[in-house]
């Protein structure tokens, strides 16, 4: 058990809500920006010390820092606007969280690498292309020169199971709820990781005092292709729906850097250290295709 509360810098983000519901108010203080939540604290990373948030905030052993520009187009696009939020609010945040006693738990990104060889340990070179990576890269270094206990969580590509949250698989039931033709890139690995695992990799990782770089990530790698292809599986179990798919490299979507082909990453650092089980695939892709058959069902 949490024995003091943490605290959740981000806490309307995506991630910070589902960890915020896993831990509950009891146990969890979170800062809400554009996005008001009830018992939240009103922070603006830009604008405000932390500090001031930390003297009237007792028995405090974490913060995980969940803020920032997390896209990577919208940092390429505005470099200096997005260092400003990226990097140097955050050195801000450790500095404070550093002479308050409280251990920083940074999520970083899979955008860290290069995406040249792929199946990534902790122990890889970093080697970033995209603004956002390098941004990253910058906090984890200040982060292990200023901290001496620390977590740094290297997160890939999240997502969920709730219909209409807006990640990867929802985002296709969307399109093909509309008839939209669906772009696949074939050239793109990934190491998905479902939403609530990283809630309870967080977690465990704090429970258990860990410290150091870990990677949050799914069991197996996969293509946004083949990720396609196992959430079509699922859905033709109960829907005779054929959707258009093209194929196509991730190169050819009009993105303003190049991103990087293979951040597929291992987690057994993570799974050895806290023993948690991480959701298949292709399980949560059966649940969202039953999900989405009930709601189909219920509006006929």
């Amino acid at each position: 058990m949490v024995r003091k509360k943490i605290l959740i810098l981000g806490g309307t983000s995506y991630i910070g809500i589902h960890l915020f519901n896993h831990l509950g108010k009891d146990l969890a203080i979170r800062t809400y920006h554009s996005k008001p939540v009830e018992n939240g604290i009103y922070f603006d990373a830009l604008s405000m010390d932390l500090s001031k948030i930390l003297k009237n905030t007792k028995n405090i052993s974490h913060a995980v820092i969940l803020l920032g520009d997390a896209n990577p187009d919208s940092c390429a696009g505005d470099i200096e606007k997005s260092k400003r939020l990226n990097v140097d609010s955050i050195k801000s945040i450790i500095d404070h969280l550093n002479e308050y006693g409280i251990k920083p738990v940074f999520t970083s990104s899979q955008f860290v690498f290069d995406g040249k060889k792929g199946d990534y340990t902790e122990e890889d070179p970093v080697s970033p292309i995209l603004t956002y990576g390098k941004q990253k890269v910058e906090i984890e270094r200040y982060i292990q020169k200023m901290c001496s206990d620390f977590i740094i969580a290297r997160i890939s590509k999240a997502f969920g199971s709730q219909i209409g949250d807006k990640t990867i698989f929802t985002n296709w039931l969307d399109d093909i709820d509309n008839k939209r033709d669906i772009h696949c890139a074939y050239d793109q690995i990934l190491s998905p990781i479902y939403v609530k695992d990283i809630a309870n990799s967080i977690i465990s990782l704090i429970n258990n005092d860990c410290s150091g770089i870990f990677h949050l990530s799914g069991k197996k790698a996969y293509s946004r292709l083949e990720l396609f292809g196992i959430l079509l599986n699922n859905i033709k179990k109960y829907s005779s729906t054929k959707p258009k798919v093209i194929k196509c490299s991730i190169n050819d979507f009009p993105f303003k850097e190049k991103r990087p082909l293979n951040v597929s990453m291992r987690s057994n650092k993570l799974t050895n250290v806290t023993g948690i089980k991480l959701h298949d695939v292709n399980e949560v892709c059966e649940d969202i295709a039953k999900e989405y058959s009930r709601i189909k069902s219920d509006k006929k």
